[in-house]
């Protein structure tokens, strides 16, 4: 099986062209996108020094991190939490980790509407930003001792003799393995049985001895006397866990649906990389595949991506809780995911009612509030309107006839700065821009 490897140091014939559309394109995957001077700056310092940079950052603003969350957070409302998140995102301080940490709240998901407690979803997203670029391995046992977690699967009422299955259903299903992941519902029920007395004492995990069942269990065809911490290490073991892991980054990072070989590939680099999750995206992100062709505007964007990275690209002023509101009707709303699948996203982020959310907010941004066209595509005649939008918004490139109609728009526009936020309007409700 093929190895990935660091690119050499001279450029190979079937290497991809770094420009500007390469580097539009690392920005929105390694983080939620750039302006034209982020891309400008991108193209000037090369792939290698970009992506460095890019997975190296972790300057978020101290006021987001330090000791005033905690005041935050003992409000008990769930939109200043909203709203926090939100503005690690957009502060665009550490781009990779604030991407990992929104993939694993889909990956574990785990939704306020069920736990009603604003601190345990907190310490949750904390878990999956501490922990989401390293060790897969302590991230996932972590995970399975989360309160949140434990009171969102019921893991808190199984107990011998009356073992509760939602936890080990999910810690397989879900978490570990995939639905098609070579396990059975003998092996759920084992594992459930080893989860027992797993519980929550106030916002603690707790363990209850008297709870737990100490009989000998049988997993994926191997017998032992199993706690529930061992329950996990056997899960990690089983080969389809590597490879349901890979696929959930190819997925986020890379393109939907993608080939069993190439699962197998990033799989094998993650068991190398014994389950470091930073270390395996860099080897990814340094494949040709990352940039290849076939990877670029491959994903639809979700609703999160969709508004962080039109904010980012058009420089624009926002507040965090309307942009989490936005997202919010376009169905995502941070800290709660519909179901314990999370969001299913690729083609059901799209739906008539979410087309119509998302077309309706981004017309109201580009035509009515939040644009500001000079400050975001600079000074422009209606005859260079097109040219300076696309080169932000679009950098690589529209074909003609979308060309002619966003000519058309500009030159009924009454005055340069609306032919601006016409072509603005027209680009960002198109289907194209929906692709990252």
């Amino acid at each position: 099986m093929p190895r990935f490897s660091l690119p050499s140091v001279a450029p190979r014939q079937d290497a991809p062209v770094w420009d500007r559309a390469a580097a539009a394109h690392v920005l929105r995957r390694v983080g939620f996108g750039g302006d034209e001077t982020a891309v400008t700056r991108a193209v000037e310092a090369g792939f290698e020094s970009t992506l460095a940079e890019l997975e190296n950052r972790r300057d978020h603003a101290p006021s987001l991190v330090g000791p005033a969350v905690e005041k935050l957070v003992s409000l008990g409302n769930l939109v200043p939490l909203q709203s926090r998140w939100m503005s690690l995102i957009l502060g665009d301080g550490a781009p990779l980790l604030e991407r990992v940490t929104l993939m694993w709240h889909g990956h574990f998901a785990t939704s306020n509407a069920k736990l009603g407690d604003v601190r345990m979803m907190h310490v949750q997203n904390e878990l999956f930003r501490s922990k989401g670029l390293g060790d897969f391995r302590e991230l996932f046992h972590a995970v399975a001792k989360d309160p949140a977690m434990l009171v969102w699967l019921d893991g808190n009422q199984n107990r011998v003799g009356a073992p509760n299955e939602n936890f080990a259903r999910e810690v397989m299903e879900l978490f570990g393995l995939g639905i098609q992941g070579g396990y059975t519902e003998k092996d759920i029920q084992e594992a459930a049985r080893a989860f027992s007395g797993w519980s929550v004492a106030g916002r603690a995990f707790e363990f209850r001895a008297e709870h737990h069942d100490k009989g000998e269990k049988k997993l994926f065809g191997r017998g032992g006397v199993y706690s529930g911490e061992q329950a996990i290490d056997r899960v990690l073991e089983h080969p389809s866990c590597p490879r349901w892991i890979a696929w959930r980054l190819l997925d986020t990072f890379v393109k939907p649906d993608p080939e069993e070989a190439l699962v197998q590939r990033v799989a094998d680099v993650l068991v190398e990389e014994k389950w470091h999750i930073g270390r395996t995206l860099g080897r990814l992100f340094r494949d040709p595949v990352f940039l290849s062709r076939e990877a670029r505007r491959a994903r639809i964007a979700g609703p999160v991506e969709l508004v962080v990275g039109l904010v980012l690209a058009t420089r624009a002023e926002i507040p965090p809780v309307d942009a989490v509101r936005a997202a919010g009707v376009m169905g995502q709303t941070l800290f709660m995911p519909p179901t314990v699948k999370g969001w299913d996203g690729g083609r059901a982020w799209i739906d008539p009612g979410t087309w119509l959310a998302r077309h309706n907010w981004l017309t109201d941004f580009a035509l009515a509030k939040g644009l500001d066209a000079a400050a975001a595509f600079g000074p422009a005649k209606r005859t260079g309107a097109v040219d300076a939008v696309c080169r932000v918004l679009v950098p690589e490139g529209i074909d003609d006839s979308m060309r002619a109609a966003l000519q058309s728009a500009a030159d009924s526009a009454h005055s340069d700065g609306h032919a601006l936020h016409k072509v603005a309007a027209l680009v960002i409700t198109s289907p194209e821009y929906h692709l990252v």
